[in-house]
C-alpha cells in the first residue's frame, strides 16, 4: 500500500478555500462546486449506504449527495469525493457502471486504495474545518457542540480536527 499523503492533501484544501476566498466558517461547499463546474443533487433513490458520488451526463458533471442523510455527513462525503477528484486518485474504473438513472448499490472502493481514502478524509476535514479558522473559533470557545454548529459539521470531525491541530491549537 501507497503511503497516504496527508499533508499534499491539506495544502490542496487550502489552495481550494484561497482561490475561492472563503475565510470564514461555515465553508460554502455549493459556492465551491459551481465555480469548479460541478452541479450539485440531491438524490432520494440512493442506498443508505451511498453517501456521495461525482457522475458525469451529458457533458456535465454531477455531484450527488445522499438526500435522505443528515447535512453533517452530506457535507463530508461531498468534500471527501471532491477531494478524490482534485487529488487526481483514479476511481473512475466504475463510472460506466453508474449513472443518475443507475446509482451504485455499494461501496465502489476496494482495499488497494485504502491510501486514497486517507487522502480524500484529510482533504475533506481540513476543507471544511481549516486549520486557521479553527484556532479563530477556538480561541473563543472550547464547545465541541458549539465549533460544530459553527463550521456544519459533526462533533467527530471537529474532535478528529482537534486532535489532529493539537499542537497548533494549545
Amino acid at each position: 500500500m501507497e503511503k497516504a499523503r496527508i499533508g499534499f492533501a491539506r495544502e490542496i484544501a487550502r489552495k481550494l478555500l484561497k482561490d475561492n476566498g472563503i475565510k470564514r466558517p461555515p465553508v460554502d461547499l455549493k459556492t465551491i462546486l459551481n465555480k469548479k463546474g460541478y452541479t450539485y443533487l440531491e438524490m432520494d433513490n440512493f442506498m443508505d449506504n451511498i453517501d456521495a458520488i461525482f457522475l458525469n451526463k451529458d457533458d456535465r458533471i454531477y455531484a450527488a449527495v445522499n438526500a435522505k442523510h443528515h447535512i453533517h455527513r452530506q457535507r463530508f462525503s461531498l468534500a471527501h469525493e471532491l477531494g478524490h477528484i482534485l487529488l487526481r486518485h483514479n476511481l473512475m474504473y466504475y463510472e460506466s457502471l453508474v449513472s443518475l438513472d443507475n446509482p451504485p448499490t455499494e461501496k465502489l472502493h476496494t482495499p488497494t486504495e485504502s491510501s486514497f481514502e486517507v487522502e480524500a478524509n484529510a482533504f475533506a476535514g481540513e476543507l471544511l474545518v481549516p486549520l486557521d479558522m479553527l484556532k479563530m473559533e477556538f480561541k473563543k470557545t472550547k464547545d465541541l457542540q458549539e465549533i460544530s454548529r459553527i463550521f456544519v459539521v459533526s462533533k467527530e470531525v471537529i474532535g478528529i480536527a482537534i486532535s489532529n491541530h493539537m499542537n497548533s491549537l494549545y
